[in-house]
């Protein structure tokens, strides 16, 4: 008895060290943040708008503008300003029942109010709370931000999924919070946005507001200088050697459209620098793969020389959208494509001599070698129109 009782006692004292649930915190105590949005006020204060799902309203297999079977909205918005990023947050918080958790929140909108002003604020406040994420993707927008997260997408169930979505494409450069972190701090570079718009449906029998990548904001330090749309935003993903999928329609030398659709499936770009009696010149090459989708022309593709006739286009069409793009950078001293970076890699004891004082208006003084080199791999299941000489007389 007296073992058995020894026993007991030794059990009960390796009970009392363990640690119990004594800061546990219930599922319904907390606001689930999906996404949160900044702008700028007028007056110079900062609005901060979140996304929460509604549980209640999350039943329901299917449903418009937000999910639920009885079209009702299965999240809520609400907004809030404050002097800073957390006074607005906190006042925001006060009259929520429920503890916001930013743990979930993988999209951050911010308007161009905010963005012309200047992004590096957003860099102190997030990090410094171990619930914001880095890998979170921040989008701007050309309006407020709580106008994109009031969009009504009709094939997710919030706005923030379908701006998830539309940043991670494959015809969209994938960056996140920290990508453009590190291009704020690297020697010799700018960073560069995604963004986005609200857009209203065509020809629909019910109305919705979707949202649309319109391309990528063009940055001089952490402030909003331009921005970069179309063959641009194509010429520019390019030039940062990211193989994105893209469709391209060319142009004949006039202009014109040809009517020849390509999907530009892969690019390798490289960009190589070089110092020439101190003069700064950038050897920029590139090779494409394309895939044919459509030819209006109806040409007969089965014979080498009408496709080395299209891989001609294509490389003009790719060398005028990455010259558009330098032009820019070069007009708004912004170092978008991180040319600095470069020189900075293969000449680090010059470019802190010469260039790293005054860059990156090094970019309008140096030179610019642009060669092109596409190839067509693919014309699909036919080499021309199906129709073309076979019609019934």
């Amino acid at each position: 008895m007296n073992r058995r009782f020894a026993r007991f006692v030794l059990l009960a004292c390796c009970l009392l060290p363990l640690a119990g649930c004594w800061d546990r915190t219930e599922i319904n105590d907390v606001a689930f943040v999906v996404s949160s949005g900044v702008d700028l006020e007028k007056d110079g204060r900062i609005r901060i708008t979140v996304m929460v799902p509604l549980p209640g309203q999350m039943g329901g297999a299917t449903g418009g503008g937000g999910g639920t079977s009885g079209g009702g909205k299965s999240y809520y918005l609400d907004s809030e300003v404050g002097n800073t990023f957390r006074e607005a947050q906190a006042r925001l918080q006060e009259r929520m029942s429920r503890r916001m958790f930013f743990g979930h929140r993988r999209t951050l909108v911010i308007g161009e109010e905010v963005a012309k002003a200047g992004i590096s604020d957003l860099f102190d406040s997030s990090p410094r709370n171990s619930e914001n994420r880095m890998s979170s993707y921040i989008i701007a927008t050309t309006g407020k931000a709580y106008e994109l997260l009031q969009a009504t997408p009709r094939f997710e169930r919030f706005p923030s999924e379908v701006i998830r979505e539309l940043a991670k494409a494959h015809y969209v450069i994938d960056m996140n919070m920290k990508d453009i972190g590190v291009a704020l701090n690297a020697p010799g570079s700018d960073p560069v946005m995604v963004y986005m718009d609200p857009v209203d449906s065509q020809k629909s029998e019910k109305k919705s507001k979707e949202i649309t990548v319109k391309g990528y904001m063009q940055f001089k330090g952490d402030k909003l200088v331009d921005k970069l749309e179309n063959e641009q935003a194509q010429g520019f993903a390019w030039l940062r050697n990211e193989s994105i999928k893209t469709t391209v329609t060319l142009d004949d030398l006039s202009g014109r459209p040809t009517g020849i659709g390509l999907r530009v499936q892969r690019i390798k770009t490289s960009i190589k620098p070089e110092l020439l009696d101190q003069r700064l010149k950038f050897r920029i090459g590139v090779q494409a793969k394309a895939v044919l989708l459509e030819d209006d022309r109806n040409m007969d593709l089965s014979q080498p020389k009408n496709v080395e006739k299209i891989e001609r286009m294509l490389n003009e069409y790719i060398k005028k959208a990455i010259v558009e793009v330098i032009e820019k950078c070069k007009k708004n001293s912004a170092d978008s494509v991180q040319f600095g970076t470069f020189v900075w890699r293969s000449y680090p004891d010059e470019w802190k001599k010469k260039f790293a004082a005054s860059w990156p208006e090094g970019l309008k003084e140096a030179e610019y070698d642009v060669d092109v080199s596409s190839m067509l791999i693919e014309t699909g299941l036919i080499y021309e129109n199906v129709t073309k000489g076979h019609r019934l007389k």
